[in-house]
């Protein structure tokens, strides 16, 4: 693809829920991660909300999320979600339609095909929706809970039969995608993460740490879980430490949680300094699907890191060198304490982790990845089919 000092030669639009908030969820800093990549390698990007009006907590951000777009030669369009309407008027101009999620592309992925038929259609899962339903499903045992899991299955599947690629975050979700869907064309994005140049010490740092975005449910279960069943027993080996839980739009239950022990800052306007200061990180999450930014982010940031079975899923990570795995509570309890008091222990994890984010899921390496992508999507001006980098067989 031509560098970014020559004149765009793919016309590209983005469509999802809303304006990305990079500062509120894991899945908006990798879609701004996307958009820069996408503009520096030659594509002309306009990005399209498909339903803005169903997300109050985000209006308050709306101006200033538009206009960080707008800084990276983005422009915002449509008209208060009105999708259709816009790809009827515009979709013939696009060379290629960039969806992201399973519930966007359930909306609008008849529209795209019918509108702009000589684009090339990337279905975006961001995470396999119907793994992480089926997930919560199991673990509370609701029924309805199962039935619209296998609903969204659907919905999924439906989404990357119809598009010419479906764009995966991790080779086990890679897998478990052409399990049910053999013979679609794939490739796989991962999360994009900076790391850190410089990591202040053990000994300066004190707390555990957990970050998420309270508007899903993982993270309210993970915190709520962790704080009844496990703190208990982590505090009966350290005494002194506390739980800090960090993120925006936490729900009255996880703010009833603040006390003596556990810190709920809401919404936190510098995480490196968050991260600087606190000693180990926990990612209890007991159910989810796709790569977990919040565990990526701290190993970026050379925050050592005890996570679920769950949390570290897609991670090409080692236990006990890149991040200490833990299940039942007596295994959070020592891999926490084993961290929380060995300074020699925590620079070595702090190190590895570091590396590992280098290695898989910096800009650079991830930009190498869409790159290869888009080189490999050749639009066919007639509605012919359009080939990914990589054909399951």
């Amino acid at each position: 693809m031509a560098g970014p000092g020559r004149a765009p030669k793919t016309r590209m639009l983005v469509i999802d829920a809303r304006v990305p908030t990079p500062d509120r969820d894991g899945g908006s800093l990798r879609l701004l991660f996307l958009l820069s990549i996408f503009r520096h390698n030659a594509c002309s990007v306009e990005f399209l909300p498909s339903f803005p009006e169903s997300f109050p907590p985000f209006a308050d951000s709306l101006a200033s999320d538009t206009a960080r777009l707008r800084e990276k030669g983005i422009e915002v369009v449509g008209d208060g979600g009105a999708v259709e309407e816009y790809l009827e008027t515009h979709g013939t101009s696009y060379d290629l339609v960039w969806i992201c999620g399973a519930y966007v592309a359930s909306r609008h992925v008849p529209a795209i095909r019918r509108w702009a038929p000589r684009a090339a259609l990337v279905f975006d899962t961001i995470d396999l929706h119907h793994v992480r339903e089926y997930r919560e499903a199991k673990l509370t045992g609701s029924v309805p809970r199962l039935h619209n899991a296998l609903k969204v299955k659907r919905v999924e599947l439906a989404a990357a039969r119809a598009a010419d690629c479906t764009v995966v975050v991790s080779e086990n979700e890679r897998r478990i995608l052409l399990r049910e869907a053999p013979g679609i064309a794939t490739a796989v994005v991962p999360n994009v993460h900076e790391v850190a140049g410089t990591v202040p010490g053990f000994a300066a740092r004190r707390d555990l740490l957990y970050l998420g975005a309270f508007t899903f449910s993982p993270n309210v279960d993970a915190v709520l879980t962790f704080v009844q069943d496990t703190l208990p027993s982590v505090r009966g080996r350290l005494p002194e430490v506390r739980l800090v839980v960090a993120g925006a739009d936490p729900t009255p239950e996880v703010r009833a949680l603040a006390g003596e022990h556990v810190e709920v800052t809401g919404y936190v306007d510098d995480l490196h300094a968050l991260f600087a200061r606190c000693r180990v990180f926990v990612a209890p999450l007991r159910f989810g699907a796709g790569i977990k930014g919040k565990l990526l982010f701290a190993m970026g940031q050379g925050l050592p890191a005890v996570a679920s079975p769950v949390a570290v899923e897609g991670i090409p990570a080692e236990p006990d060198t890149h991040v200490a795995v833990a299940g039942p509570v007596h295994e959070w309890v020592e891999r926490i304490a084993a961290l929380y008091h060995d300074p020699n222990r925590w620079q070595r994890q702090s190190d590895a982790g570091r590396a590992l984010v280098a290695e898989h899921f910096s800009p650079a390496v991830v930009e190498g990845r869409v790159a290869a992508l888009l080189a490999g999507l050749t639009t066919h001006r007639a509605g012919a089919a359009v080939l990914s980098e990589e054909r399951s067989t």
